[in-house]
């Protein structure tokens, strides 16, 4: 049932066997030419892609805002995606309690929020990542040194810089 290998002989083979696999295709030749020549097609290729609406790429999310696309704000009283309260949760910033007083006189639009990581990522997140993403967390927003904003993931190789 196996094909045989073919015998493929060259110009830098002595005596050495070479064989080719029949199911190996040949390498194809670049080039530096777009596919399309034609600039008008491009644009037109490009903006069907474009136009596609995103959708979120795990099966079967159900996330806060359903099945509608990202980016869209929501109307209501500010609060934050993922509850701050679910066991398990990864809160990255908790505001500040405010008196009734300052609750009252606040603008809604503006009264910040917790900042909570999806909780299907941070169920799979280790503890050294964990600790890893609120490390970036204060570096990026400045929580670790003052006018400092940025970091550096510097690690040993497997233990999830991607995911962080």
């Amino acid at each position: 049932t196996n094909p045989k290998r073919q015998k493929v002989r060259s110009e830098y083979d002595d005596d050495d066997e070479s064989f080719m696999s029949p199911f190996r295709k040949p390498l194809a030749q670049l080039t530096n030419q777009p596919v399309c020549l034609d600039s008008s097609q491009h644009e037109a290729f490009i903006r069907s892609i474009l136009a596609k609406p995103f959708r979120v790429p795990i099966p079967n999310y159900t996330g806060s805002l359903g099945l509608r696309a990202l980016g869209i704000k929501r109307a209501g009283a500010r609060r934050s995606l993922h509850d701050p309260y679910e066991d398990g949760a990864l809160v990255l910033y908790e505001p500040p309690p405010l008196s009734a007083h300052d609750q009252l006189k606040a603008d809604k639009e503006k009264l910040p929020v917790h900042v909570v990581v999806d909780p299907i990522l941070s169920s799979v997140l280790r503890p050294h990542q964990r600790e890893g993403v609120k490390f970036m967390w204060d570096c990026v927003t400045g929580g670790r040194i003052v006018d400092g904003f940025g970091c550096i993931m510097a690690d040993e190789m497997g233990l999830g810089k991607t995911l962080q």
